[in-house]
């Protein structure tokens, strides 16, 4: 009887509380399943040490590891470094934010570049050392203090590169910690593999090749990267010696198309959109303008006597060009009429010519004089003489527009020009009577072609130092470089050769012959030469 009880006493337990118990057994198993029972989990975010200053918030992953600090130290401070001196599930690297000053009661935040916590949800823990400044009374106080979190990481991190310029939905690729994706979208985004080298290819759009802006590159403390594609196109050598003007195309490195022009062509200038070339003829005193589409002479413009120099603006709707002849002239030319709007006398003996990315100056190498002569581009109206080396030759401007660099044949060197100020900040020793000069398009090496010395300096922009020195064939005169930085072009007047140079490991990659004194050369994206 009394057992009767008992059991319908539990099955009645169990029908009453039954759902309940059923209920909180789903809820704990899922609570399990996300960590919630792990012992670690309960570590969400530890902050210890950092007096004089209060870390109000911490966090690890998209973007690095970045405390928000403030200043409870009661008097102004200032920031001198910061840096991660151990860590565990961060990879680490040194503040961007050096010498910051906060007032009393401030507030900065410190965000360690080159550091990543890139797996969703795990634990980190990082000791940081803060070194500061302030003012005790008596005087400046130099000091440090230690403290130390842990916490789990945020959102993890993807890398995401995006093409501009090519037409909707052409077909791209980029490799990136040997995985490859393809798009024919304008985005490809990868999940963050740390410090790993990516790649873009080129595209194909009806048989026209593109070559991306960066050739190759290191993702590290971006997480947005541009890959600007830029049309491959002819390369086109002045033949002194013939009167022609020798076409090359860069993938195939083979000569495609002999043009006359008149008596010894020296300069040229492509525009940006690569439709027309300008070719000074410095013995018959006027321009050829040649159409790229079928590359053919569309028109000759009269100039100056013995006509040098040439270049296009970056808008690409006007071309200045030098001519020796006249005491010395700076011509400018409507790109689209190829008629010369109006002229100035700039004396001396110009020779080469270079325009800074805003279309506002010219610099303009000044070859009996030994300076380079600042232009406005607007009015042609002479600003200023810079003194340089002996018999400057040739002239090329920095691709972000911070330097001029000028090769003085006669004084084996090259000027370097800051535009800010417009003096010379450096002179570098290169090989005997430097020719031309070109910068690559990324702005890390600037190439010297030296004439007498049959070769081509290689120039770190970084130092300021000759890294390298290239044999080429004799009498090296005009350079170009391609716009993914990868390849060069330079013309050697006596060799009759244009020589092709990887510049990876500055190898020899082919001789192209059958030319005549080749002396300038250029394409669409090297503007002048």
């Amino acid at each position: 009887m009394h057992r009767g009880v008992k059991a319908q006493s539990a099955l009645e337990y169990m029908m009453t509380y039954g759902w309940a118990i059923l209920i909180i057994v789903i809820v704990a198993a899922i609570l399990y399943s996300t960590g919630v029972f792990n012992p670690y989990s309960s570590i969400t975010q530890t902050i210890t040490g950092f007096e004089p200053f209060t870390v109000s918030e911490q966090s690890c992953g998209n973007g690095g590891l970045t405390l928000n600090l403030l200043n409870t130290a009661g008097l102004p401070v200032e920031i001198l470094n910061a840096s991660i001196t151990s860590a565990n599930g961060v990879q680490t690297g040194s503040t961007g934010y050096i010498n910051s000053s906060m007032d009393m009661e401030g507030e900065q935040t410190l965000t360690f570049s080159n550091s990543t916590c890139d797996s969703f949800g795990a634990f980190y823990s990082a000791e940081i050392t803060i070194w500061y400044l302030y003012n005790n009374g008596i005087g400046l106080v130099t000091t440090s203090t230690m403290g130390a979190i842990t916490g789990k990481a945020a959102l993890q991190q993807t890398v995401i590169f995006n093409e501009v310029g090519l037409p909707a939905g052409t077909q791209w690729s980029v490799r990136y910690a040997n995985s490859v994706k393809l798009s024919t979208s304008s985005q490809i985004a990868f999940l963050f593999s740390g410090s790993s080298v990516f790649v873009p290819s080129n595209a194909s759009v009806n048989k026209v090749q593109y070559f991306p802006s960066v050739f190759e590159g290191v993702a590290s403390n971006s997480s947005m990267y541009y890959v600007d594609y830029i049309p491959v196109r002819d390369v086109f050598v002045a033949d002194g010696g013939s009167g022609l003007v020798s076409v090359i195309n860069p993938l195939t490195n083979a000569l495609v198309s002999n043009i006359s022009v008149s008596k010894n062509p020296l300069g040229l200038s492509v525009t940006p959109d690569g439709k027309l070339v300008y070719v000074t003829n410095h013995g018959s005193s006027n321009i050829s303008v040649i159409n790229t589409s079928d590359n053919t002479v569309v028109a000759n413009i009269s100039v100056g006597t013995n006509p040098t120099g040439i270049a296009t603006n970056f808008k690409g709707n006007i071309v200045y060009s030098l001519s020796e002849g006249g005491g010395g002239l700076i011509s400018k030319i409507n790109a689209s009429t190829y008629q010369v709007i109006n002229s100035s006398k700039v004396g001396g003996s110009p020779q080469a010519i270079a325009i800074t990315p805003d279309d506002r100056y010219m610099y303009v190498t000044q070859a009996n004089t030994n300076t380079v002569l600042l232009v406005d581009a607007s009015t042609l109206a002479s600003i200023k003489s810079i003194p340089v080396g002996s018999n400057p030759d040739a002239v090329a401007v920095s691709p972000d527009g911070r330097f001029a660099y000028v090769a003085n044949n006669a004084s084996a060197s090259v000027s370097v020009i800051s535009t800010a100020s417009d003096t010379v900040i450096k002179t570098i020793s290169v090989g005997s009577e430097p020719q031309a000069i070109a910068v690559s398009p990324n702005d890390k090496i600037a190439f010297v072609t030296n004439y007498g010395s049959n070769s081509v300096s290689v120039i770190n922009i970084s130092s300021l130092s000759v890294i390298n020195t290239i044999p080429v064939g004799t009498n090296p005169t005009g350079i170009v470089i391609l716009p993914n930085s990868t390849k060069m072009y330079v013309a050697a007047f006596t060799a009759d050769l244009v020589s092709v140079i990887y510049t990876g490991n500055y190898s020899l990659e082919k001789d192209i012959t059958s030319l005549k004194n080749p002396t300038g050369i250029a394409d669409a994206a090297s503007n002048s030469i």
